[in-house]
Parts: C-alpha cells; sequence; structure tokens
C-alpha cells in the first residue's frame, strides 16, 4: 500500500566535481550520472547479485545498469561494497510498482512498513526499505521505484557488509559511515531523468 504523505527528500546532493559518465538508455529514455571512477556494467554477475541484493524485485525485472563503488572508504570497517542498480519491470501497474518498493514478505525484522511517496528531479517515486540480517545486519537496500510509460523504473542503493568484525579484527561500520556512503549512492540518484523528447 502506497502512504500518500511526503516522505523526507533526498538530501540535495551532487556528484563530487571529479569526472561522472552518463548512463543512457535509449530503449526505456533514462539517463544518470555516475563518478567516472566507478566500475560498471549492463549486465548481472559480473560485478553483481542483483536478485540477492535487490530481494523486493519480481523476476520479470530486467537489470539495465548496475554502478559499484570501487574501493573501501572504511577499510577498518566491515563493509564490503555499494551498488546503485537499476532495472526496469515492463508491462507493470502504478500498484504493482509502487508495491516493489515495499520489503519482501519473508523479512523478519522491523521496518517501516509502508512505502512513502517522494519526488527526485520533479520525478515520483515510492521509496522504501529492506535489511536483510544474520548475526549482524549485513545488507541494506533503499528502494526507489516509478511508474513510467506502462512500466516500472527501479533503482535499489544498497550497502553491504560482513559479520564479526570482532573475530577478524575491524569494526562494525558506524551509523556515520553508512551514512556517508549512502550520500554518495543517493547523489547517483539524484541525477536521474527522462528523456525531454
Amino acid at each position: 500500500v502506497l502512504v500518500l504523505c511526503a516522505a523526507p527528500a533526498l538530501a540535495q546532493v551532487s556528484p563530487a566535481s571529479s569526472p561522472t559518465h552518463t548512463f543512457h538508455d535509449p530503449n526505456d529514455h533514462l539517463s544518470f550520472d555516475y563518478p567516472a571512477t566507478w566500475t560498471f556494467a549492463h549486465t548481472d554477475h559480473e560485478i553483481s547479485t542483483f536478485h540477492l541484493d535487490a530481494r523486493s524485485a519480481p523476476r520479470a525485472a530486467s537489470l539495465r545498469a548496475v554502478a559499484a563503488m570501487p574501493e573501501n572508504p572504511f577499510p577498518a570497517s566491515t563493509f564490503s561494497g555499494a551498488y546503485v542498480y537499476f532495472s526496469v519491470t515492463p508491462h507493470s501497474s502504478a500498484a504493482s510498482c509502487a508495491k516493489q518498493a515495499a520489503p519482501p514478505a519473508n523479512s523478519t525484522h522491523k521496518l517501516p512498513a509502508k512505502p512513502t511517496a517522494t519526488h527526485i528531479n520533479d520525478i515520483p517515486f515510492t521509496h522504501g526499505h529492506d535489511e536483510q540480517k544474520d548475526i549482524c545486519i549485513i545488507q541494506r537496500d533503499e528502494i526507489y521505484t516509478a511508474y513510467h510509460r506502462g512500466a516500472c523504473y527501479r533503482f535499489d542503493l544498497t550497502i553491504n557488509n560482513f559479520c564479526g568484525g570482532e573475530v577478524s579484527g575491524v569494526k562494525d561500520i558506524t551509523p556515520s559511515e553508512l551514512d556517508q556512503v549512502r550520500t554518495r549512492l543517493e547523489a547517483i540518484l539524484s541525477t536521474v531523468r527522462f528523456d525531454t523528447k
């Protein structure tokens, strides 16, 4: 169920002044910018595992692009990777698209149960959150979906870490460090735009 209250807007972030590349999908009429130093792929399993990270994405979702943070900004922490996934589910409906932003039904932990509405670059998105836990939280996914021209456009901002830092000699990633990584992912999302023609 989509909650129509306003969600907190994305922080006004923009990619760093370092060079960027632009991804443009001529079939889906969408573009976004990402740092030129980041690893990029058009298909899954080269640098990522889309359906493991984006658990609520339907099998019909087609991965169009993934950008991965190339370095570990906190090498003394349990951080293990961060990704921005862009996927499209064709022949969708507005309701099913919004539902994708909800955590999977088999989630066993407490999260905001209902996705919220937000706007990014004047594009209406549904925003939800998912986490996978073991001993610790090992994967976080900020989900943004937008219904456009009969398809569901989806962005997953995922942050992964490993458990057992006390065993391996590193410390658990802190909320402040997570926020810094999330800000870098959101900077990419803030550049999303549909073709004007």
